[in-house]
């Protein structure tokens, strides 16, 4: 399990990950931000992710990857692209992935990074941070994660690349080989670091959103199996039950 606390709109908020058990007993931070716990709660959604078993001997992980991500890994890997995987982020390298991904998410029209979580994270040592660049330094695509070395889990918290900027077809599609190649090489590295678990970060459950399905279709090319898991927002004392109902819609 990882517990941060960080501030949003100078109320106190705990994040919590991966936790057996929802504990709702009195707390100095008034709002307690669940994400992914196995314990079911009245209030809580059903959250799906795919997760990929790094115990797994490398050719049973690799086996179910689809054969289009297969040759695009392949193929990146011969254009000499370079990842990069930082298990212990300083809260600058943090910082600079921030503003990478804020420059993503506005030519995308998403919100920006949590910097506030991020730094948190950071600050915990539940951070760990992954790029790749093309021969000539150029990053061309970049992801965060969270890092719960306690159960030896981490899980996808935000990725970015910037084709939606590029204008040549040829680039964007070398950003999604690099993409591919990045994740292919971050399940080989974690294994070898010996941890258990790797997320991809949330399967959408809404098949209407077709954006949303273009993603849960990119996770599926890597395997692993579907896992349904449980998120949700509680208050631990006065104030967090006065706050509540807003801080539900705004969260």
């Amino acid at each position: 399990m990882i517990a941060i606390t960080r501030s949003k709109c100078g109320i106190p908020i705990s994040d919590i990950f991966f936790a057996n058990n929802v504990d709702e007993g009195p707390s100095r931070t008034p709002l307690c931000f669940f994400q992914q716990t196995s314990a079911q709660h009245p209030t809580f959604k059903p959250v799906q992710t795919s997760i990929i078993d790094l115990t797994a001997p490398i050719e049973e992980i690799s086996a179910p990857i689809s054969k289009n991500t297969r040759y695009k890994i392949q193929r990146a890997e011969r254009e000499g692209l370079t990842p990069r995987l930082v298990t212990n982020p300083t809260v600058d390298e943090g910082s600079l992935y921030a503003h990478y991904y804020d420059t993503f998410a506005q030519h995308k029209g998403l919100p920006q990074c949590n910097r506030a979580k991020l730094r948190a994270l950071c600050e915990s040592s539940a951070l760990l941070l992954s790029s790749i660049s093309d021969t000539e330094g150029n990053l061309l695509s970049a992801h965060a994660y969270v890092k719960d070395e306690s159960v030896g889990r981490v899980r996808l918290l935000y990725s970015a690349s910037h084709y939606r900027s590029m204008n040549d077809s040829g680039e964007r599609n070398k950003v999604g080989r690099a993409n591919r190649f990045l994740h292919w090489y971050e399940i080989l590295t974690l294994k070898n670091l010996g941890f258990k678990l790797y997320d991809l970060g949330g399967i959408p459950l809404d098949a209407a959103d077709q954006e949303k399905n273009a993603i849960a279709r990119f996770k599926l090319e890597f395997g692993g199996r579907l896992l349904v898991e449980y998120s949700g927002l509680l208050s631990t004392n006065l104030l967090g039950k006065v706050i509540l109902p807003l801080a539900r819609r705004r969260l």
